[in-house]
Formats: C-alpha cells, structure tokens, sequence
C-alpha cells in the first residue's frame, strides 16, 4: 500500500497518530541534554511530534465520520 492510500485509510491514520504521541511521550521522559541548543532541539522535535499526533488523529476521526456517514 502507498502512501497516498495510506493517508486514506482512519486505521492508518490512527496508528500514525497514536505511533507520533508515544514518542512525543517518551521525548520528554528520557532525553535531558544540558546544552541550551540541545532543549530547543528536543522541544521542537516535541512539539513537531504532537503536532503531527494532533493532525492525523484529528483527519482520522474527519475520514471515519465520513465513512459511517456514507455507509
């Protein structure tokens, strides 16, 4: 299955999603640099995970609307 098709499908979308916010989760708990560069690093990868977590489960619950709406 591509990408594109993936993009399609709510399970995917979910696991995505749900994958993106484990690892968020576990960015926080387990990387401490001590250098002032390596917090805004490991912030901004935190923050880019939750966002990418946010997006998808958001579309993903959109495309699992849509489909039980159709059916």
């Amino acid at each position: 299955m591509t990408l594109k098709n993936r993009l399609k499908d709510p399970d995917a979308l979910m696991r995505i999603g749900m994958a993106c916010l484990w690892l968020g989760s576990l960015s926080h708990w387990f990387l401490h640099p001590t250098t002032h560069y390596g917090q805004s690093l490991v912030d901004g990868v935190f923050g880019v995970l939750f966002g990418v977590s946010i997006g998808s489960l958001l579309l993903s619950l959109r495309l699992s609307g849509r489909r039980c709406s159709g059916d």
